[in-house]
């Protein structure tokens, strides 16, 4: 496998416009597999029930929250100096970028939680029919609720296309 990624990436560098695969030098095939394995992974889903995962950046960094059946609230954002700095990321209302949803499932996305007294407010609902599906927020009508969700649910039962 590592091999094969490897090979991908000195293709990649001759097609593209960076240095050649002798100019790229060893730190930058590192970074380049590392961003590569950073992807694959992102399309990874747990067979622990996991129905979808959120994920603070649209490129799979930052934290990311699994998301079982039912209803979740998001953590609210800590307050303590070391997280505010940036040091430390952790799963938070109002931060994702994109959401992994399970096939055979479907995701809803809040704009409030439910002790909201302004009810839930916004929603979008991403349903992974056929496969895994990946969606970044920042895109294709989602846009309202980029970084704005604050409570999820997650239904993979009951519909006709659910794998359960």
């Amino acid at each position: 496998m590592l091999r094969f990624v490897l090979a991908m990436l000195v293709a990649a560098s001759c097609v593209s416009a960076s240095p050649s695969p002798q100019l790229l030098g060893i730190s930058g095939i590192k970074e380049a597999f590392e961003k590569v394995k950073s992807r694959l992974q992102c399309a990874d889903l747990p067979n622990n029930g996991t129905c979808a995962i959120l994920f603070d950046n649209d490129d799979c960094s930052g934290w990311q929250l699994a998301i079982n059946e039912g209803y979740t609230e998001l953590p609210e954002a800590s307050k303590s100096s070391i997280f505010s700095l940036g040091l430390i990321d952790n799963p938070k209302k109002n931060d994702a970028e994109a959401v992994l949803v399970r096939d055979g499932c479907v995701f809803f996305g809040y704009d409030h939680d439910k002790k909201s007294s302004k009810g839930l407010g916004d929603a979008i609902v991403v349903a992974a029919v056929g496969g895994h599906k990946y969606q970044k927020f920042d895109e294709d009508g989602f846009e309202d609720l980029d970084e704005e969700i604050s409570s999820v649910d997650c239904v993979c039962k009951g519909f006709a296309f659910s794998k359960n």
